[in-house]
C-alpha cells in the first residue's frame, strides 16, 4: 500500500541548498510548482538550465542528444550542468 504525503520545507530555514530528485523511469514533475514546462509536460530547458533560478534538469529526452535520458548518456549532460553551476558560483 502506498500513500501520497505532502511535505513543505523552507529550504533557506533548513539550510538546504540542493535537491537531487530521482524519479525512476517515468518522469514525474508534479512536485515542481513552477512555469517551466511545455504543453506536453516536459521541462523547457537549454543544456539543462530552466528559466527558474537555480533549477536544472538532467535525464530529459533530447536534452542535448538522443542518449540524454538513459544511464549511458546522462553523465555527459550532468557534466554540462555541473559546469554551469560552478561557473555561476564564481
Amino acid at each position: 500500500m502506498t500513500r501520497d504525503v505532502e511535505v513543505a520545507i523552507d529550504g533557506v530555514q533548513e539550510g538546504i541548498g540542493t535537491v537531487i530528485w530521482t524519479a525512476g523511469y517515468r518522469p514525474d514533475y508534479a512536485w515542481v510548482n513552477l512555469p517551466v514546462f511545455d504543453e506536453m509536460g516536459f521541462p523547457i530547458q537549454v543544456d539543462g538550465r530552466s528559466s527558474a533560478p537555480d533549477l536544472y534538469f538532467v535525464g530529459v529526452p533530447w536534452m542535448r542528444k538522443n542518449m540524454s535520458p538513459i544511464l549511458y548518456g546522462v553523465g555527459d549532460d550532468a557534466e554540462v550542468v555541473v559546469r554551469q553551476i560552478v561557473a555561476e558560483r564564481r
